[in-house]
């Protein structure tokens, strides 16, 4: 009988720093994880060859998030904690994306672990524009978990 379970479709999403939620969200990028692969030659007892592959070491990541620039300070103060303070170890914290379905319910968490905020970039400022502003921020994380909701 065939799979009748419809493709997941992410109508909406949310971000946690550490808890605190942040508003004004337009696109997160870059979420994945990868695993370095140990791959070693071996022979049998009959003297055949072969190769194994086998998961070696996590690799660290990096996201993008996108966002309207607001008044909020909780995202600014806590890039200045490794920018302006040069303290990455205060600055890490527990990063939570959930992807949420067309009611709004949470389906998935996915939380980068002891992250902290690489580098900033406003959007173009442009005279006699009216547009909103953007910011974006990448983030840097030790470790992924996800967890289906």
């Amino acid at each position: 009988m065939p799979d009748t379970q419809d493709n997941f479709v992410v109508h909406s999403f949310g971000i946690q720093i550490d808890g605190v939620q942040l508003e004004q969200l337009k696109s997160i990028s870059g979420v994945g994880m990868r695993q370095e692969v140990i791959t070693s030659q071996h022979v049998t007892d009959q003297g055949v060859v072969y190769t194994r592959k086998q998961p070696g070491a996590k690799t660290p990541g990096t996201v993008t998030i996108t966002r309207g620039m607001d008044k909020s300070k909780s995202l600014s103060e806590w890039i200045k904690e490794t920018h302006d303070k040069g303290d990455v170890t205060k600055a890490r914290k527990n990063v939570t994306i959930e992807m949420k379905d067309n009611t709004g319910k949470t389906v998935r968490r996915i939380t980068l672990e002891r992250a902290w905020a690489s580098s900033w970039q406003s959007g173009d400022l442009i005279a006699g524009q009216t547009n909103a502003v953007d910011e974006s921020v990448t983030i840097e994380y030790e470790d992924l978990k996800i967890e289906d909701a």
